[in-house]
């Protein structure tokens, strides 16, 4: 039975792996998180599990620690508050049931290692435990239309699922014939039936895991039903490859962190039927592609922009989502199965500064890292995706965002504008802090929170956008609906770039630019008054310590954060109202400084100048000319723009 997804061959190398000195980080962390499931003393538990963005604190939107020993009993990280009853409980035992699988799977992988008996007899007890309270489990009411079985939705099954199925073909040899038959009969095909009738009929990430769920158990069980069901169906694998993956290489969603999610079940599914040339998707080039695309957007510290339903800490070097290993881990798997060097480079990147202890660099990562020549800092277009990332120098990253609305894990975001230098996310695009933190479609899902432009005070309608044309100097993007059009156009030289958004609506209507910078806004040229809250909608409501200013003279702000800072240079208007204060970051305990100037017509054009600098400025100074060009002064140059220069890049 194991060699369903080992080979023979492959499980005999893997106590050779482990004895070599490229992988005893590896194996020394795999001791370490083995012992640290010892400590937990967790058991199969008694009911279902909950809802991950339960367990999540209301007042401070961060996550509660996890104490193994306190089912019951729940505490915020930030001021120590407790918290208490069912809902949280049951999300305590999300936690159980993930720490259980993974360890599990860790358990299988020691043990074939190193051939400690403890551990397979641990592995054994976890999978038959399962299978004696699965059937139980399904009596349990569950709410929602994709329910789970052992946990809350069948998402959550399917993550939950298939490191045990792992684990299974790992020990499955060293069973009683009469228990490995249960844990196939009782636990993992009553799981993939449950997901087959409980399907998420779509291209979505959920589809992603439900497929490599069912086909992993589908070809332990011999299921060849399954199998072609989950790789070849209507909403299969495949299907999922040629139709979710969007032709530049990221996943429709438009969230660097729900890509991730969904490649790493793409790649799970490659990974178990990759000695089946039948089954095979290695075939398929969405598959590598959206493993390399992520390495062209991301920043040189690996980070990436938080576009959409981002994790705001997702990273190509480090974590990459909740629910899945960090992305090195996905090159570990990636960089053997397509044999492109460049699929190492992540590698490198992150090992520079740490140990290479993956669990998947014993198990497939390659015996010997290959060498891989720095890659030039580019420009990046995804025109299917709608990112434009402009780099004028290898310490400045642009991004104009347009495209895909993105569906629910989509923002109304249409030409936002986010920025890093230096190591610095001076505008940053905030992601989601977490789907139980209460402004959560208050914030984070409105057009305010991003550096945009709103009509009426409201967000932008969930319509796509796009990027018209973008190159090394500059970027266009646009977006319409009923009786608006918008066009924001981006000039970038090393030391600066300018900043041109056009609106246009059939009737006049009140307009409002936004700019989010981290840091403390320290001056401001314009005097300034204090004020009450701004109109608008809901998420105004989180705008603070506002101040009002007149934009009939042109403005000087600078933010700074540390030893960066940005000046931004704003272009005067005779009817525009500017006003400055914080708004919530990510976390929403921190606060970034805004500027939004607001006008009503039927056309306005914003022109401002941004300049990052790190300790001392690079720009003297800025001239708006009163044909609407702009004069920039540097101690060694004075750049002029011509109104055609600045919204035309043909």
């Amino acid at each position: 039975m194991p060699d369903l997804l080992f080979t023979a061959a492959e499980l005999g190398n893997l106590r050779r792996r482990a004895k070599l000195p490229a992988f005893r980080p590896a194996v020394e962390r795999l001791r370490r998180d083995v012992a640290r499931a010892d400590a937990m003393h967790l058991r199969v538990p008694e009911r279902p599990g909950g809802y991950y963005h339960d367990f999540t604190c209301p007042d401070h939107g961060v996550e509660l620690r996890f104490d193994p020993a306190q089912p019951g009993e729940h505490r915020c990280p930030v001021d120590g508050a407790r918290f208490s009853g069912e809902r949280f409980d049951a999300a305590w035992r999300w936690f159980v049931n993930h720490h259980l699988a993974e360890s599990t799977l860790r358990r299988a992988v020691l043990w074939r290692a190193e051939g400690d008996e403890a551990q397979r007899s641990a592995v054994r007890d976890v999978l038959l435990g399962y299978a004696d309270r699965y059937a139980f489990y399904a009596t349990c009411p569950r709410p929602g239309a994709n329910p789970g079985v052992a946990t809350y939705t069948t998402l959550d099954e399917s993550v939950w699922l298939i490191p045990l199925a792992w684990a299974h073909a790992l020990v499955a040899d060293a069973l009683a014939a009469a228990e490995a038959t249960a844990i196939i009969d009782r636990l993992l095909v009553p799981a993939a039936e449950h997901l087959v009738r409980r399907r998420y009929d779509a291209i979505h990430n959920f589809t992603c895991w439900h497929n490599a769920a069912i086909a992993t158990v589908g070809r332990l069980a011999g299921r060849g039903d399954l199998i072609a069901y989950a790789l070849e169906g209507r909403i299969g694998q495949r299907a999922q490859l040629r139709q979710g993956m969007l032709p530049d290489g990221l996943w429709l969603e438009g969230s660097m962190s729900y890509h991730f999610y969904s490649v790493w079940a793409l790649l799970l599914s490659a990974l178990a039927f990759r000695h089946d040339p039948r089954t095979s998707l290695l075939g398929e080039p969405a598959l590598p592609r959206s493993l390399l695309t992520p390495l062209a957007c991301a920043h040189p510290d690996g980070t990436l922009p938080a576009t959409n339903d981002c994790w705001y800490f997702t990273s190509v070097v480090g974590a990459c989502c909740h629910g899945v290993p960090p992305a090195p881990d996905f090159y570990e798997l990636a960089q053997p199965l397509f044999g492109d060097p460049a699929l190492a480079a992540p590698l490198h990147a992150a090992y520079a500064s740490r140990p290479r202890d993956s669990l998947y660099a014993l198990m497939f990562g390659p015996e010997t890292l290959p060498a891989t020549a720095p890659s030039p800092r580019r420009s990046v277009c995804l025109p299917s995706s709608g990112l434009a990332i402009l780099r004028p120098t290898e310490r400045l990253d642009l991004l104009l965002k347009s495209g895909p609305h993105g569906g629910h894990h989509g923002h109304p975001d249409k030409l936002a504008l986010s920025g890093w230098y230096d190591g610095w996310r001076f505008s940053p695009d905030l992601g989601t802090p977490g789907y139980g933190v209460a402004s959560l479609e208050t914030w984070y899902r409105q057009s305010l929170s991003h550096s945009t432009l709103l009509i009426d005070g409201e967000s932008q309608p969930p319509v796509d956008g796009c990027i018209e044309r973008c190159r090394d100097d500059g970027a266009v993007a646009t977006v319409a609906w009923e009786g608006v059009r918008m066009r924001r156009v981006l000039r970038a030289r090393r030391e600066y770039f300018i900043d041109v958004c056009e609106v246009d609506c059939v009737t006049p209507r009140p307009i409002d630019w936004i700019h989010h910078n981290a840091g403390r806004l320290e001056l401001a040229q314009l005097p300034g008054r204090p004020s009450g809250p701004l109109t608008g909608g809901a998420a105004y409501s989180h705008l603070g310590d506002i101040a009002e200013h007149d934009g009939g003279a042109p403005g000087r702000w600078r933010w700074r954060e540390g030893g960066h800072a940005m000046v931004v240079w704003t272009a005067a208007a005779a009817d525009e109202t500017v006003f400055s204060g914080t708004a919530p970051s990510n976390p929403p305990t921190e606060r970034l400084g805004f500027l939004l100037r607001r006008r009503h017509a039927g056309r306005a054009i914003f022109l401002a100048v941004f300049h990052p600098f790190r300790d001392s400025p690079r720009v003297d100074d800025v001239e708006f000319t009163a044909d609407g060009g702009v004069r920039v002064r540097l101690a060694d140059r004075c750049d002029d723009w011509t109104p055609g220069q600045l919204t035309d890049l043909a």
